[in-house]
């Protein structure tokens, strides 16, 4: 995939078209821009890693068994998708392209953000745990092996999630001993 290896700001139609073996006029047949192609793209497993986390959340699991299903789908999309998750993670995410976008962001960070204020509020997770930036911190972890992940590896990409998600859930439970104060509480 073009927007991979050059990055969606690099690509120009002339590339795409060429790696597709076609005139750039051709091209314009089947797209509108490069936009359209690169929305078109990333939109199914970004929908499909949304609805899954919404479907989840609603769900009676323990949040500490959310948390390792919501990596270990993350993960299964990011593998079954790669290119395509490559190109959300260092082209969408974070960025300003449309409402829609953001919105889907927001979205699942606020799903994933729910999770963890549950399990904070049932006592399973350390009651000093900031949902948000733990969301966001599980999130960049998973995000991160668009980076370093190949599908020839030792490990699959949902062993991988599971042991992510192994780490991050020993950093959220709740211990018998007082939280340590946050960094807003020092003066």
């Amino acid at each position: 995939m073009v927007f991979n290896e050059r990055g969606y700001h690099a690509t120009r139609l002339e590339d795409i078209a060429e790696a597709l073996g076609m005139q750039k006029g051709s091209l314009y047949n089947y797209i509108d821009s490069k936009e359209a192609l690169l929305l078109a793209v990333v939109t199914p497993p970004a929908t499909q890693l949304l609805d899954s986390l919404s479907t989840l959340a609603e769900s009676d699991l323990p949040a500490s068994e959310k948390i390792r299903l919501v990596a270990r789908g993350h993960a299964r999309i990011l593998e079954e998708y790669l290119p395509y998750v490559a190109v959300y993670v260092h082209e969408i995410a974070g960025q300003s392209h449309s409402e829609k976008w953001r919105e889907m962001d927001r979205s699942y960070v606020r799903h994933l953000s729910a999770i963890i204020d549950d399990g904070r509020q049932t006592g399973l997770f350390d009651p000093a745990t900031d949902p948000l930036i733990s969301a966001m911190a599980l999130i960049g972890a998973l995000n991160w092996m668009t980076r370093w992940y190949v599908r020839s590896g030792t490990l699959s990409a949902e062993e991988i999630a599971e042991r992510i998600a192994t780490t991050f859930l020993a950093g959220l439970l709740a211990r018998n001993q007082p939280a340590a104060p946050r960094s807003d509480d020092q003066e």
